[in-house]
């Protein structure tokens, strides 16, 4: 069974996100999308154990934004870079973020509305049987600006 343990609202400008991000890391990672610098920033308020740890990364549209972001340039003639294309894919956005907490052993990227905290929470318990011992869960909305975080621990039980 999941209970919430730490849980982090956050909204950021792109300015504010990348000054977290350069507070929390010595650096911006380079080469990362805005939906990745949001994820990242949000994920990195929150405090993550030293045991198995899952992640799920969540948003309506984040990922798809990112690609129409590349596919409009390209249509307006813009000069593109190959890692644009690759920017928009959430399995780096995974990847960057795991990169950060070595513990993490397991990861997932969902596209949801309404329901997306009730599935991070199912999925937790899930994971839980494979012994992840915390996840952390988060809603990342471009739009907004928003990067919400919990941390979820997990009772295999």
């Amino acid at each position: 069974m999941s209970r919430v343990v730490q849980q982090s609202r956050n909204t950021f400008d792109e300015a504010g996100a990348r000054a977290c991000l350069r507070a929390r890391l010595g650096a911006v990672p380079r080469r990362l999308g805005g939906w990745t610098e949001l994820a990242l920033a949000g994920a990195l308020s929150i405090e993550v154990p030293a045991g198995p740890v899952g992640l799920i990364l969540g948003s309506a549209l984040g990922p798809v934004n990112e690609t129409l972001g590349v596919l409009n340039d390209v249509l307006d003639g813009a000069p593109t870079m190959p890692f644009g294309f690759m920017q928009s894919q959430p399995a780096i956005s995974l990847s960057v973020m795991a990169a950060q907490w070595p513990q993490i052993i397991r990861t997932t990227c969902m596209l949801a509305d309404d329901d997306f905290w009730d599935f991070a929470a199912r999925l937790a318990d899930h994971w839980a049987l494979d012994g992840v011992e915390s996840v952390l869960a988060g809603w990342v909305d471009s739009d907004a600006r928003r990067s919400d975080w919990i941390l979820f621990a997990l009772d295999a039980t």
